[in-house]
C-alpha cells in the first residue's frame, strides 16, 4: 500500500486543520454505520511554505498575485482498506457488460490489477469452488501473503467475508477511495473552509527591518499615523516583509550595527523580559511572540516593531539605574538629614490609618529620597528636614527612606 500512502499525505496552512477535522469527522460517521475504524489525522511535519495570495483591486477589477510564506503543516490520513482473513477486495466484475466496461476497479487497486482485468478480459469462472456455470457478478480478491488474484463468485464470496454483503464491503472500500480524492484535491486547490493562512517571516529579519525603520525615520505609531496621516512604521515594515526580492537578501539586506541590534531585542525578549515580577499586555505579547523563529505578519508586525522601542527604554532605565546605584544613598539609618530637594512624583492610597501619601524627591546630587505620611504636598522644590529610617531599592534604584521630616519652601 506505498502507493495509497502517498496518495493520502498532503500539506495544508496550519490554520486549516480545524476544517480538515470537521471533514473527516463527516466520513468517521459514515464509517461506522459500515463497521469501520475511523480514520485518524496524523500531523507528520511542520515547515514554512510559500503560499500565493490573490488580491482583488475592486476599482479595476484586476488580480494580483503575491507569494507569501506561511506555517503549514504534512498530514496524513490511516485508514486502510477492508482485509478478510488474508485478502483483500480488488474489484468487481460484471459479465453482462460489454468487455471495456466489465470490469470496476476500486481506484487505489487498478495498479494492482493483472493485465488481463485491466483490459476487461474476465473467464466468469469462480476460483474458489471451481464450478463452472453462468454467472454475472464475480469479485475480484487478492491473497495478501502471495499477491494471487481470484475470481470468486457472488456466492462463494461469503467465504470470505461472512454474511456481509459484498456491496457493503464495496462501499467500505469506497469511502476510503473518497478520503483519498479528497486528500488529493486539497494538495491541488486548497481546503475550502479554512481561514485565510497568516504570512509570516523570520523573526530576526522582522526586527533588523524595524530596526533600520526606526533609525532611518523615528517610529510612528499606528495612533500617530491616524492623527498624521503619516504611515505607521508597523506598516512600513510589513510590506517589506510582503516584498520577494527584499525578503530574498536574508539578513544580507540590512547593515550589521542593525543585525546586532535586533540580536539583542530579541535576547531581551527571551531572556530579560520574561524575568520580571510584573508583565504589562504589551510585554506579554512580545514575550510570545519572541518564543518562535517565525512571526505573523498580522499581529506579530506590530508587535515586535514596538519592541524595538520598548527595548530602547529598558536600556535607558538600565544606564540610570547604574548610575543611581553609583550614586548610593543618602545617609546612613538613624542620621539627621537636611537638604534641598526637589519632588518628582505623589502617590496616594487608603490604609487603615487613612489616606497615606508617598513623595519621592531627588537631592541636588540625584538621589532618591522616599517620605512616607499622611500630609499631602504642593510645591516641589523644598528644603526637607528629617531622619534617614531605612535604605530600600526599587527596580535596582537605592532608595532612601526618612521620616519625621518637615518641609519649607526652598
Amino acid at each position: 500500500m506505498t502507493t495509497q500512502a502517498e496518495k493520502i499525505t498532503c500539506w495544508i496552512p496550519k490554520c486549516h486543520l480545524p476544517a480538515l477535522r470537521v471533514k473527516v469527522e463527516r466520513l468517521d460517521r459514515k464509517a461506522k454505520k459500515l463497521g469501520m475504524a475511523p480514520f485518524e489525522i496524523n500531523v507528520l511535519e511542520e515547515s514554512v511554505k510559500p503560499w500565493t495570495r490573490e488580491t482583488v483591486d475592486l476599482e479595476d477589477r484586476l488580480s494580483q498575485f503575491r507569494v507569501e510564506h506561511i506555517v503549514a503543516v504534512k498530514v496524513s490520513i490511516s485508514g486502510e482498506p477492508p482485509k478478510l482473513d488474508g485478502y483483500r477486495l480488488l474489484a468487481r466484475i460484471d459479465m453482462a457488460a460489454n468487455q471495456a466496461a466489465r470490469v470496476t476497479p476500486l481506484e487505489w487497486a487498478y495498479s494492482r490489477l493483472p493485465e488481463p482485468y485491466r483490459s476487461g478480459d474476465a473467464t466468469g469462472d469462480c476460483s474458489h469452488c471451481n464450478k463452472r456455470r453462468e454467472r454475472r457478478y464475480l469479485f475480484l480478491m487478492e491473497e495478501m501473503a502471495t499477491g494471487v488474484v481470484l475470481e470468486v463468485g457472488k456466492t462463494c464470496l461469503k467465504d470470505y467475508i461472512g454474511h456481509q454483503g459484498a456491496e457493503s464491503m464495496i462501499a467500505r472500500a469506497q469511502l476510503l477511495v473518497s478520503v483519498i480524492n479528497m486528500m488529493e484535491e486539497i494538495d491541488e486547490v486548497g481546503l475550502y473552509g479554512g481561514r485565510t493562512p497568516e504570512a509570516v517571516v523570520e523573526l530576526r529579519w522582522l526586527v533588523a527591518a524595524a530596526v533600520r525603520q526606526i533609525r532611518e525615520r523615528g517610529f510612528v505609531s499606528r495612533a500617530r499615523a491616524e492623527e498624521t496621516g503619516d504611515l505607521a512604521t508597523a506598516e512600513i515594515v510589513g510590506e517589506m516583509a510582503r516584498s520577494a526580492p527584499m525578503v530574498s537578501k536574508g539578513m544580507k539586506a540590512f547593515v550589521s550595527e542593525d543585525v546586532a541590534r535586533a540580536d539583542a531585542v530579541i535576547a531581551w525578549a527571551r531572556e530579560v523580559l520574561p524575568l520580571q515580577a510584573e508583565l504589562n499586555d504589551f510585554e506579554t505579547m512580545i514575550v510570545h511572540h519572541a518564543r518562535f523563529d517565525m512571526v505573523g505578519l498580522k499581529r506579530g508586525a506590530g508587535v515586535m516593531t514596538a519592541a524595538v522601542t520598548a527595548y530602547d527604554r529598558y536600556e535607558e532605565s538600565a544606564v540610570t539605574g547604574e548610575s543611581m546605584k553609583a550614586l548610593g544613598y543618602a545617609g546612613d539609618p538613624g542620621d539627621q538629614l537636611e537638604m534641598e530637594v526637589v519632588r518628582k512624583r505623589s502617590f496616594s492610597s487608603d490604609t487603615r490609618w487613612g489616606l497615606m501619601w508617598k513623595h519621592i524627591f531627588c537631592d541636588l546630587e540625584g538621589r532618591h529620597i522616599v517620605w512616607k505620611t499622611g500630609k499631602a504636598l504642593e510645591g516641589n522644590k523644598v528644603v526637607l528636614k528629617g531622619r534617614v529610617k531605612e535604605h530600600g531599592e526599587y527596580r535596582g534604584i537605592p532608595q532612601t527612606v526618612v521620616t519625621r521630616c518637615s518641609i519649607r519652601p526652598a
